[in-house]
């Protein structure tokens, strides 16, 4: 272990407080407070939950308000044990808020960024950037204090200081990504297959994949397309690209819920990349080893009952094996 190293991983950026309804409910014109609505605390809490019982060092760095919301925020990181030492409380702007309506499969979020507007590098204390392993930032595109040169900057300083850097940017409609040609060269980046069709305009995760490879050389860094029943890489193999195609071995069992999936999924791949730093920094880490134990870090995550239900890294270990 690196002792210099203070934090495996440090999840950066993006927080609010989701409020989440069924539609089917919503139908009926008929609401339950208790069963039918549901909060949480937003993609970067979904990040730090996923991971909050696997024995990692875990740090963080956001904007906030000054408010109710704020308060419930917190108070839900400092319970996953978390260190709150990056967490800047904004006196003039509230805390994010999403209202999502859940179908099912699919959701669709009504968004206020709110402190998140305001939310710039100078919020990420050099501690978090160089004292973490890794490094993972929700959610490029709608963070327009931070999005294009700032990210670029965040993106350098990590590298000096060895740390990986993964990045997940927003599928909001109103994301703006013409910033992200400044950093993606250096940066690992993992999209769904809705973000990669905005970022590219064509569809299926190998041909995203090469779409961004023949616009921008990644170098040394892995980029990523997930679906529903896995991820496809494009990792550097000394002669340029490989795609590489993990299936999830849990796609289509049921789960208690589909909100966050991608969130724990990509906070999984940056915990299996702290704890196998040394692979990851001599470009030898098993990249289907690490799709795989992410897949299962986000079906665990999405099967549990409720939000303070931490999940170990042998639990997870277990559910692969079985799944063999």
């Amino acid at each position: 272990m690196d002792i210099a190293k203070r934090f495996d991983v440090a999840v950066v950026g993006l927080s609010c407080v989701d409020c989440v309804a069924r539609t089917d409910t919503l139908q009926l014109h008929v609401m339950n407070l208790l069963s039918d609505l549901s909060m949480s605390g937003g993609g970067l809490s979904n990040a730090l939950t996923a991971i909050s019982g696997l024995g990692l060092r875990l740090g963080m760095a956001t904007r906030i308000g000054n408010d109710l919301y704020g308060d419930y925020l917190l108070r839900q990181w400092e319970r996953m044990g978390v260190d709150t030492g990056g967490v800047r409380r904004d006196p003039e702007r509230q805390t994010g808020f999403s209202f999502i309506l859940n179908h099912g499969e699919e959701r669709t979020p009504l968004f206020s960024r709110g402190a998140n507007t305001a939310f710039c590098l100078e919020d990420i204390p050099t501690e978090v950037i160089e004292s973490s392993r890794c490094l993972l930032v929700f959610f490029a595109g709608i963070l327009p204090a931070l999005d294009g040169a700032p990210l670029l900057e965040l993106a350098q300083r990590c590298k000096a200081a060895n740390t990986a850097i993964i990045v997940d940017v927003s599928d909001a409609i109103q994301a703006d990504y013409t910033g992200i040609e400044h950093y993606m060269p250096i940066v690992n980046l993992v999209v769904n297959e809705e973000e990669g069709f905005r970022l590219t305009g064509v569809k299926q995760p190998e041909a995203i994949l090469r779409s961004l490879d023949n616009k921008v050389d990644a170098g040394t860094m892995f980029r990523g397309v997930t679906r529903k029943d896995g991820v496809t890489f494009s990792l550097p193999n000394g002669m340029g690209r490989e795609y590489l195609d993990v299936p999830s071995p849990f796609y289509g069992r049921p789960v208690h819920n589909v909100i966050g999936a991608g969130d724990a999924f990509r906070a999984g791949l940056a915990a299996y990349l702290s704890v196998h730093f040394t692979e990851y920094s001599s470009g030898t880490l098993d990249y289907r080893a690490a799709g795989r134990f992410a897949s299962g870090v986000a079906y665990s995550h999405l099967s549990r009952m409720n939000d303070i239900c931490p999940f170990a890294w042998n639990e997870v270990e277990a559910l692969l094996a079985a799944a063999q």
